[in-house]
């Protein structure tokens, strides 16, 4: 079975299902025709006890026959159209009388049967069915016996066809089920049919294929979608990847090509200390930039796909943010910048991962710091709500254009409006990785020219 397509593995299992129900039908349907004719064998054996009851007449302890047509009677006489036998004994067993049809024959007669029993037996190997009934004086005391017999051939002849008739039925209706099971099991699997067919088609240079979805709405549906939206992110997924190796390799080419052609320029003729000193300045300031870079990119690289190794402790908050304040102070004193804080003294601890939420907070500082005006006011509130501890970090800067929010996260993302603006476009991307990591629910939410709020949700637990 292991071997068996899967149409026909649920084509087998419909009908052994099916097999199992019609065998129980039609053994159904035997026993209740089976019954109904033994309960009208039995019925014309009450019927003829009855009448021959009535022929029956006991004097002074013997009994007597009432002589009449009925012994003439063609079911007396003949034994091939519905015969009737009839046995009178006496209380020893002795024969009495009986019908003309039994001939040489008897009825069989057993002193151990029960009175008025109907049983099955056999009369000069013809089937029959036989009632022993006792003959009572006027006292009630029994002073004889009864025998009544029918023939139960005719009846049986039905029972047998009917039993003929569902065995070769049974295997012939198994046999056309299947093969209409079985074309209904390939019309319903027909979606994976064509989930196997689109999956060949998909590679790393071809990801724009997609399964076709079904008419019907049902689980097969479900599973052609869930695979469609599976493939839509591993094509984001790969996309962002080259766009990411894309942007890394702009934004290290650039600064190098920069160093390169600085190094040229200084080498081409004898130039004055302050020159030398000058383009050494400036070659400093792209090296600092350039191990900016390759430190978020590690950063970004280890944490990737880490999932556990987070060292969680009781912090200070208050702490992390003047640190922070402190590491931000001259980007703070060139654009003359505010700083509110408002931090409810039941947040002030927090337990958490204390590299990874101080390198959050500092992307996020650093980042309103950075888009900000001169003169601007930077507000931090920090409380806490039922299960969680609320961080809103909220800037009057230039804010973010509605267009670039969804992208904000994205590797290498820098939005067109702030070119001006030294970046790489990873803080925001380190920040939502390290969210994650933590837990910790992020939303950004910003006008044009009217500001930002970053505000972090992070449970307390």
């Amino acid at each position: 079975m292991q071997n068996f397509s899967f149409r026909n593995r649920i084509a087998l299992n419909y009908i052994i299902t099916t097999a199992l129900l019609i065998g129980l039908v039609f053994i159904t349907i035997y026993m209740v025709v089976e019954f109904n004719v033994s309960n009208h064998l039995n019925q014309d054996l009450q019927s003829e006890v009855e009448r021959h009851s009535q022929e029956i007449e006991v004097k002074n302890g013997t009994i007597a026959l009432k002589r009449h047509k009925e012994w003439m009677e063609r079911e007396h006489n003949t034994v091939g159209v519905d015969p009737v036998f009839i046995e009178f004994l006496d209380i020893k067993g002795n024969l009495i009388d009986k019908s003309p049809n039994l001939k040489n024959s008897h009825l069989l007669y057993d002193p151990d049967q029960e009175n008025n029993v109907f049983f099955n037996g056999e009369l000069a190997e013809k089937r029959i069915r036989q009632v022993q009934v006792p003959i009572l004086n006027e006292d009630g005391k029994q002073v004889g016996h009864l025998l009544v017999a029918v023939a139960r051939e005719g009846s049986e002849v039905v029972l047998d066809t009917l039993r003929h008739i569902l065995l070769i039925a049974y295997p012939f209706i198994l046999i056309v089920l299947f093969f209409v099971a079985r074309f209904i099991a390939g019309k319903s699997i027909k979606p994976i049919n064509d989930i196997i067919n689109t999956s060949n088609k998909i590679t790393r240079d071809n990801l724009v294929e997609r399964i076709p979805l079904p008419n019907n709405k049902d689980e097969l549906y479900v599973l052609s979608d869930t695979i469609n939206q599976l493939l839509d992110r591993i094509e984001n997924t790969i996309e962002r990847e080259k766009s990411f190796t894309s942007y890394a390799s702009h934004e290290f080419r650039t600064p190098l090509a920069v160093l390169k052609g600085t190094l040229e320029v200084l080498i081409r003729k004898p130039r004055q200390r302050e020159e030398y000193e000058e383009k050494v300045k400036y070659s400093l300031r792209e090296i600092d930039r350039l191990n900016h870079l390759v430190d978020e990119l590690l950063t970004l690289t280890r944490f990737e796909n880490q999932k556990m190794s987070l060292s969680f402790e009781e912090v200070n908050i208050e702490q992390i943010i003047n640190n922070t304040l402190k590491y931000l102070s001259e980007n703070i004193q060139q654009k003359n910048i505010t700083i509110k804080n408002k931090i409810s003294p039941e947040a002030v601890y927090l337990s958490t991962d204390t590299n990874l939420f101080t390198t959050i907070f500092n992307n996020i500082i650093s980042n309103a710091v950075k888009f900000s005006h001169q003169d601007g006011v930077i507000e931090i509130d920090i409380r806490k709500e039922k299960e969680f501890t609320i961080f809103e970090i909220k800037d009057n800067g230039k804010g973010i254009p509605a267009q670039d929010l969804k992208k904000i996260f994205d590797k290498f993302y820098r939005s067109s409006d702030h070119v001006d603006i030294k970046g790489f476009g990873l803080g925001l991307s380190i920040v939502k990785r390290f969210c994650s990591l933590l837990n910790i629910h992020i939303e950004i939410l910003s006008k044009e020219g009217l500001g930002t709020i970053v505000k972090l949700q992070i449970p307390q637990s």
